[in-house]
């Protein structure tokens, strides 16, 4: 049963402004918004540079497969124009033939024009599975084992002359390099499965302990850890002793697929960083480890975890700028150079900075300039006022440039310095003032004062008018 309601004038009134109060506490108004001042006081630039972070791009010209690498003369300009000092390619186990005795390299002939050519850091990738030599599928048996140590001889003879960084194995918790793919594997594995923690530890002892004594000043590093929940097989791997006479660990880092687009963040992998800096620290007894992260990237394909070029260009910027603050942190290789295949829906086919026919992408710029920006600065400071909120500020000789940004979309805040800057700009855009308050977003606005100033900026979360710069 039902009863008629009638609503008086004085009544919709009160409805009304019971309506307001509510519809305004959903929203976060200018005066109740959270407000942060920054101050960055003058600071000389100091006499020497800190210790550079390697920045580079993975190739491939050292795999049996094209996959659109086929001038060299266009792998170097692509890699000068991103600002590139290194390149990590692989130099496989099974470019080498055994056939006669000694071990002799019948493939990867791209690679071996390259390297003499590039005035980049190679860092080679060395393993993968060789079925044409016994137990080389994975080389986890003595015999196998020999056999690897020759191959890894014959690679530090090859390219001793070009002072590379040596990287074992790709992966090899995801994949030993043959066979069906199989579920992916929890924390250490079972050693009955042969990606577990225990065989790879033993692969990259033998491994080091070979190319070191062919080449006391090699620089190796082991791991190259794909997709590890919670870093359980890195630290597995660790407590085996991988480590021990290495020089450092090698991890990948992806997050395209995340389900929170909060997660699909340069910042989301800094800070997986820095979990797993924590935690082999607490297994090598507050050792600090140097870390190389060998593959980060986002795929610009179309469809399930692809990223618009823009998210994706801002990505690769943000994560220059962020992991550059890392004492520990040894070196970053962008995965990759170029697509490696035409289809713009294959997602493996459109990690690169550069379409498959060589055309830039927006990233391109973004990661330039994010690297011209990290490698002229003689001291770095990153502050973060606001979750997902960024402000850092470089000093080199001269200048001061202070670089703010938000992680994404999801993220709003607003910034205002107290002192007018000499020029300001968004990264790979257009100049903007360099007085007004302004809204910050993902892509980086820059800003350039004296080096003599005090340097003091407030942020706060509120609202702003339609004219703010994003």
């Amino acid at each position: 049963m039902t009863f008629p309601i009638h609503i008086t004038r004085a009544t919709k009134l009160i409805l009304a402004a019971v309506s307001a109060v509510v519809l305004a506490s959903l929203f976060v108004h200018p005066a109740t918004a959270e407000t942060k001042t920054i101050v960055f006081p003058h600071r000389d630039a100091p006499a020497t540079a800190p210790r550079q972070i390697i920045f580079g791009a993975n190739i491939h010209y050292g795999l049996r497969r094209i996959l659109g690498y086929t001038s060299v003369d266009q792998g170097i300009k692509q890699l000068s124009d991103i600002g590139a000092v290194s390149f990590r390619d692989y130099l496989p186990w099974q470019s080498f033939d055994f056939r006669s005795g000694a071990p002799s390299l019948v493939y990867s002939e791209r690679l071996m024009s390259f390297l003499p050519q590039a005035r980049f850091k190679p860092l080679l990738n060395l393993g993968g599975a060789n079925s044409q030599v016994s137990g080389g599928v994975p080389p986890m048996s003595e015999e196998g084992l020999q056999y690897f140590d020759r191959y890894l001889e014959a690679v530090v003879a090859t390219t001793k002359k070009y002072d590379p960084i040596y990287e074992i194995w790709n992966e090899w918790n995801m994949y030993i390099g043959t066979g069906p793919r199989m579920p992916r594997l929890q924390s250490a594995g079972d050693a009955s499965d042969p990606r577990a923690a225990i065989h790879y530890a033993r692969i990259a002892r033998t491994a080091v302990d070979t190319i070191k004594n062919a080449n006391p000043h090699a620089v190796v590093i082991v791991g190259a850890v794909g997709d590890d929940a919670d870093w359980a097989w890195a630290q597995a791997i660790t407590r085996y002793g991988a480590l021990d006479h290495a020089d450092g660990l090698s991890v990948h880092l992806y997050n395209q697929c995340a389900r929170l687009a909060s997660d699909r963040t340069a910042k989301e992998m800094i800070v997986r960083l820095e979990r797993l800096q924590g935690a082999l620290r607490s297994i090598r007894n507050g050792q600090e480890t140097p870390i190389y992260v060998t593959e980060f990237g986002w795929p610009t394909s179309q469809g399930n975890c692809g990223m618009p070029l823009d998210v994706s260009a801002y990505n690769f910027a943000h994560f220059i700028l962020e992991s550059a603050t890392l004492p520990w942190l040894r070196g970053a290789w962008m995965h990759e150079l170029k697509n490696v295949g035409p289809d713009p829906v294959e997602r493996e086919n459109n990690f690169g900075l550069f379409t498959f026919d060589d055309k830039p992408k927006p990233a391109v710029c973004f990661m330039r300039q994010a690297i011209d920006l990290v490698r002229s600065a003689k001291l770095l400071e990153l502050r973060e006022p606001f979750p997902d909120v960024f402000v850092l500020r470089a000093v080199s000789a001269g200048r001061q440039t202070v670089v703010l940004w938000t992680s994404g979309p999801f993220r709003h805040a607003n910034y205002k310095f107290d002192d007018t800057a000499l020029h300001a700009r968004m990264m790979c855009g257009d100049t903007i003032p360099t007085s007004q308050r302004a809204s910050v977003g993902a892509q980086p606005a820059i800003y350039e004062f004296d080096q003599s100033s005090q340097i003091s900026v407030t942020l706060d979360t509120g609202e702003l008018p339609a004219q703010g710069h994003k």
